[in-house]
């Protein structure tokens, strides 16, 4: 089971955290497919999702999945050692949806031996002749491939925590010829669900200032916020950055004030401080007009209750100050 933290927790747990081997950490760059040596080229399906993936797009862990790789066998070994062997990844699964783990495409390849060939096989053997052969792979990726389980040390205690931690250049399928080092993969890289959530949180995010619907002047809490849930997600906690994401709601950013608001607001400050001051000055010299100076004390707090209202949306200080101001109006009254 899951086990849950509070973000406060893990902010904590963010310098304690002692890993068993590398410590694991996010790679700067998705590399994408890779197709190496005899392997030309590559094409993936997903099989759960019932769609073709992009090239370069990442594979999820729990998905199964059909590989279908092109092997270009430059020259012809005749023998005991004329043959080759394509494998899959040995952490990978049968699938239900497929009875197989590899199909031919060209069954003409010269390479090719029906009789000797036994898809239900994870590795497969062919001969070694030179030419062209397709084949494809059906296999489920674990759901638990992107998930380690890291030790942590905390002033409370000891404990556990799963991570989500996509894996890069993962071989899905690999060629040996007989007695030979490898002469060719295709990788790809493998994510989680939860890795994808994050990702597509981050990227809307991200986009929120450039597409005006949070105002530039907020960028520098808005990008903050972003690096931090960067780094959540670097250290494999992918579903903490996107809660961390949570926090940054639109509408919780108001419109900055403008210039001419800024001005506005410093000089009815500015008018409201001058009339106080005038107006103390009168009640000083002439304590028998308290009826006239009472409608002048009302009416300045009221200029004073509207420019409160509208600073306290951009500038918590300067509202302080003119409830401040307000207040002082109503002991003097």
């Amino acid at each position: 089971m899951k086990k849950s933290l509070s973000l406060a927790l893990v902010l904590a747990l963010l310098a304690a955290f002692s890993l068993s081997g590398s410590p694991v950490v996010r790679g700067a760059t998705d590399p994408g497919w890779l197709a190496s040596g005899w392997v030309t080229s590559g094409t993936i399906y997903d099989l759960t999702g019932g769609s073709n993936l992009a090239a370069g797009s990442p594979l999820i862990a729990g998905h199964s999945y059909n590989v279908t790789i092109t092997i270009n066998v430059p020259n012809t070994v005749t023998g005991p050692t004329g043959k080759f062997q394509v494998s899959l990844n040995d952490k990978f699964f049968a699938t239900t949806i497929e009875p197989v783990f590899w199909t031919v495409h060209n069954p003409s390849y010269a390479g090719y031996n029906q009789s000797a060939f036994t898809g239900g096989d994870r590795t497969v053997t062919l001969n070694y002749d030179q030419g062209i052969v397709r084949l494809s792979g059906y296999f489920q990726i674990p759901a638990n491939f992107t998930t380690p389980v890291a030790k942590y040390t905390a002033p409370s205690g000891n404990g556990t925590i799963t991570l989500h931690v996509p894996q890069d250049n993962v071989i899905l399928a690999a060629v040996v010829p007989l007695q030979a080092t490898g002469t060719g993969s295709f990788a790809a890289t493998i994510e989680d669900q939860t890795v994808q959530t994050y990702l597509a949180d981050y990227n809307q995010t991200a986009n929120l200032i450039p597409t005006g619907k949070i105002p530039s002047a907020y960028s520098t809490l808005v990008n903050s916020i972003l690096s931090e849930a960067q780094a959540l997600d670097k250290i494999g906690l992918a579903d903490n950055g996107t809660a961390l994401l949570g926090v940054i709601v639109p509408s919780a950013f108001p419109a900055p004030p403008n210039t001419a608001l800024q001005a506005d607001l410093l000089y009815g400050l500015i008018g409201a401080v001058v009339v106080i001051i005038l107006l103390a000055i009168v009640m000083v010299r002439s304590r028998g007009k308290s009826g006239y100076s009472s409608v002048i004390i009302n009416d300045v707090q009221k200029d004073l209750a509207v420019l409160e209202v509208t600073a306290a949306k951009y500038d918590r200080a300067m509202a302080d100050k003119l409830k401040s101001l307000r207040d002082k109006l109503s002991e003097s009254r």
